[in-house]
């Protein structure tokens, strides 16, 4: 496995022949949304971890073993995120370039937050939410304005 930086990687790729598109693999589908935005035109990346999968343990199809094989660049976050693809990328890609974004230079990595305090969806105990939606079209419905006042909060 050859590593390189994303851009060496992705001139790499696209400096192929003009009929011939690079065969690009990815991971996790934001790194493939980035990657197919690129190749927009030219070819298109497959995807290796399927949206909602876990990509901590995930287990390849062969469908995506062999977009690994086929692969000339392989675009993955790295191995702190899909531990298990390096050993499948030695395997199946060896010949690839591999870009572990993580490293890629530029790449500002961010603490890991533990125990971090965020704000909740809450309403007091309460759903207001019908109550919300029942003021704002008291709001804008003024033929009707008196009646709905009328119900305070009662939709029967």
């Amino acid at each position: 496995m050859r590593r390189l930086t994303p851009a060496a990687a992705m001139m790499l790729a696209l400096s192929g022949t003009a009929m011939a598109a690079p065969q690009v693999a990815t991971d996790i589908a934001p790194v493939h949304a980035l990657a197919a935005r690129v190749m927009a035109g030219v070819g298109a990346p497959s995807l290796i971890v399927p949206p909602g999968a876990s990509p901590h343990g995930y287990a390849l199809r062969p469908s995506e073993a062999a977009a690994l094989e086929r692969a000339d660049v392989v675009f993955w976050v790295g191995a702190a995120l899909t531990p298990w693809l390096e050993g499948a990328i030695d395997a199946l890609a060896g010949d690839a370039a591999a870009v572990e974004l993580r490293d890629a230079p530029g790449v500002a990595l961010l603490p890991l937050r533990e125990g971090a305090t965020f704000a909740p969806h809450e309403h007091g105990g309460e759903d207001d939410h019908d109550q919300a939606a029942e003021a704002a079209a008291v709001e804008h419905d003024h033929e009707h304005a008196a009646e709905a006042a009328a119900h305070g909060g009662d939709h029967a």
